[in-house]
């Protein structure tokens, strides 16, 4: 299976790593990746945040300001890899395009641990307004303006 992500999605996942090393963590996970996708700051991602009515700076801190790099390894924790998967998924079923952030964060709301789920909806996240603004319906019933 190949794998091509997207640049932001590169750097959240590096953010990602420097959040669970931060923490003393042995492994990255959902909610490392959920850290490093709000603080990637991606514009277009932000765009999608903003039109949710959802404000990142609402956020700690913990998850809006991590460092851009991580210069160790770390592996990914088995809820970590169910992310990863569902986002790669998710970007075949768009146009077979790059994994982007939008694509993991996505993932992190339908695949992700109870923990990074809940930190979500507490957020006031709308898993199924997220749905329709990540992948609109190809066939144009039902899509994002």
């Amino acid at each position: 299976m190949s794998i091509n992500l997207a640049d932001d999605a590169i750097h959240a996942l590096n953010r990602a790593a420097a959040a669970a090393a931060r923490e003393g963590g042995a492994a990255i996970a959902p909610g490392h990746i959920l850290a490093g996708i709000i603080s990637q700051r991606d514009p277009d991602l932000l765009r999608v945040l903003e039109q949710l009515g959802l404000d990142a700076q609402a956020l700690p801190e913990s998850v809006r300001n991590l460092p851009e790099t991580y210069e160790g390894h770390l592996p990914f924790t088995p809820a970590s890899h169910d992310v990863l998967a569902a986002a790669v998924g998710f970007a075949a079923e768009s146009d077979g395009a790059a994994t982007t952030s939008g694509h993991l964060l996505l993932a992190v709301v339908q695949a992700g641990d109870p923990e990074s789920r809940a930190a979500l909806e507490s957020w006031g996240l709308d898993e199924s307004a997220l749905d329709r603004e990540l992948r609109p319906d190809p066939s144009g019933v039902g899509a994002a303006e």
